[in-house]
């Protein structure tokens, strides 16, 4: 009786203990299944936002960008190549500054020409060739508007955009190699990762469709996930696309403990020391460093984020889900640092486009005005013009500067005093009294030609002829906060109307008048973090005060008359 007892409790200990392997095979299975299916999510999502980064950037030089718009109708060759450089170069510094574009192209032209550049350390010289063809058997197939292509070169598969209208067209290019390869390592060796687009399959190991992946791209509308030939099998549409990602995973003994290491385990169940040893074995290698990890993952929920895992044990899973997690943390901390980083660089794009917006194009009148010249054979005056216009051009291509010295600044504007006079004929007198050492301060670019600009735009006079007058003075204010630049320039025009002077004086720093001022506020904004001041009113014509906190050229914030300084 005694033995039936034990043999009793043997077999109910055997079966509990069997219950409670096959659950918690079945869970460690699960959960593998769902980190798969949420590498292969994630990597889709980052597909999905390399593409819609790149739309965004293609798009809004499809839509805003004037000399893409020049450049849709055939034009003369130097203005053609003119508008096709600078475009070109615009999107140059985008692929820069985009992690996730990794080449453009430029076709123009009725697409007889093409301007491209790639990052040579992804795009080989023959895959770039290689795109640039493929672009353009589409240009001539497709109608305007923007349209995706894959293309799979001797480097790998890549991602095309081109967004094309009338006789001109832009294209994008990010590698999937990256994403596709990340995910081959993150899922485990033998993993198999695949592109499916129009019923066409492609891999990092070849195009053999061994599962049947493309038949059931077919059949599904989002995702999928099915067992074929010992492989998990995993699809994810990507989002507003025809493509797939896809991968296949095979499924080995002792990753999933399946039924073979199952029944090892019910072999060493014969036996009460196995039966003990099984039990305290699965508490010290199992329950407990899954307990620790899931407190260590609550506490990371709560917002501990220097949680970290104490589990330890001998079982590699256990370990490297462990190592994983701490992994996962750092990563997200990475992250996190690289969005503040992200941040501060997408100001700096924004300066730089602000910048961008400043530029004046009246060079082109001014070009005329040389061509009258030039007929007429005033050729002194001729020069003047020349020199005058080459002065202007030069400041103006200054875009990677954000700061300028106050005497730069100051001799730009008499320069641009006196191509106005040139190109129009107006009478005007700019009258420029600077406090000494004022020059040697950075003062942002046009940020005195913006408020003379304007004078010239927009001083309204009593009668025809009459003289502009327009004075600039800058002095020097010592306060306990530092040493700042008081620039003021007036005019003897009617002065700014109201609705204008309500704006420009709000906290806003836009507006749909008033570009240049509301463009200038924003740059100053950036560059001096509030600390700038501006005043606008009407005292016998337009006074506009700009009050700037005192840098120096070596980028040092003025502190007091001494030479006490701190990094600005």
């Amino acid at each position: 009786m005694v033995v039936l007892i034990m043999m009793a409790g043997y077999a109910a200990l055997l079966i509990l203990l069997s219950c409670m392997d096959y659950y918690l095979v079945a869970d460690y299975q699960n959960r593998g299944r769902e980190r798969e299916s949420g590498l292969l999510a994630e990597a889709a999502e980052g597909v999905e936002k390399a593409a819609k980064d790149l739309d965004e950037i293609l798009y809004d030089i499809y839509a805003k960008n004037k000399n893409f718009e020049a450049l849709t109708t055939l034009q003369e060759e130097t203005v053609e190549y003119s508008n096709a450089y600078e475009l070109f170069d615009a999107m140059k510094s985008r692929l820069f500054l985009q992690e996730n574009m990794h080449g453009v192209y430029i076709f123009y032209g009725a697409f007889q020409k093409c301007l491209f550049q790639c990052d040579k350390e992804i795009v080989s010289f023959d895959s770039q060739m290689e795109i640039k063809d493929r672009l353009s058997v589409q240009l001539s197939q497709s109608r305007n508007g923007g349209v995706w292509q894959t293309v799979v070169t001797t480097d790998g598969v890549f991602r095309m955009l081109t967004y094309k209208r009338g006789n001109a067209a832009v294209c994008g290019v990010f590698s999937m190699n990256d994403r596709m390869e990340g995910l081959k390592h993150a899922v485990g060796e033998g993993a198999g990762v695949y592109i499916v687009e129009d019923g066409m399959l492609n891999g990092i190991d070849g195009k053999e469709d061994k599962f049947g992946i493309v038949e059931e791209t077919k059949k599904q509308e989002k995702v999928f996930r099915y067992w074929r030939d010992n492989q998990y099998v995993y699809g994810r549409r990507i989002e507003n696309s025809s493509m797939w990602l896809c991968m296949s995973i095979p499924c080995k003994i002792w990753t999933y403990m399946n039924v073979s290491q199952l029944l090892l385990l019910i072999v060493t169940a014969f036996s009460v020391l196995a039966v003990f040893w099984l039990y305290r074995f699965i508490r010290r290698e199992l329950v407990w460093p899954l307990r620790d990890l899931t407190e260590t993952m609550n506490r990371i929920r709560q917002g501990e984020w220097n949680a970290r895992t104490g589990a330890s044990g001998h079982l590699k899973e256990i370990q490297e889900v462990g190592e994983t997690l701490t992994a996962m943390v750092s990563e997200i901390e990475k992250q996190k640092m690289l969005s503040y980083e992200e941040t501060i660089e997408k100001q700096k794009a924004q300066m730089q486009y602000l910048q961008l917006q400043l530029k004046p194009h009246f060079y082109l009148n001014g070009l005329k005005t040389l061509n009258a010249l030039t007929l007429a054979r005033d050729w002194e005056k001729s020069q003047e013009l020349i020199l005058h216009i080459s002065e202007h051009l030069r400041y103006l291509l200054q875009t990677d500067r954000e700061l300028v010295t106050l005497g730069a600044e100051l001799n730009y504007v008499r320069n641009y005093v006196e191509l106005q006079k040139s190109m129009t004929g107006r009478p005007v007198v700019c009258e420029i009294q600077e406090e000494e050492g004022a020059a040697d301060f950075l003062v942002p670019t046009l940020c005195v030609q913006t408020f003379v600009e304007n004078s010239v735009k927009y001083a309204k006079l009593g009668a025809p002829g009459l003289e502009l007058f327009i004075q600039v003075c800058v002095q020097l204010l010592q306060t306990e906060d530092g040493v700042y630049v008081d620039i003021m320039v007036s005019d003897n025009g009617s002065g700014y109307p109201e609705n204008i002077l309500e704006e420009i004086n709000a906290d806003a720093q836009k507006g749909i008048r008033s570009v240049g001022i509301n463009n200038l506020k924003r740059r100053c904004a950036l560059i001096y973090e509030g600390k700038a001041e501006y005043n606008f009113y009407n005292d016998g014509g337009a006074v506009s005060e700009l009050i700037l906190p005192g840098v120096n050229p070596g980028g040092l914030e003025v502190r007091g008359k001494a030479d006490e300084r701190i990094d600005s």
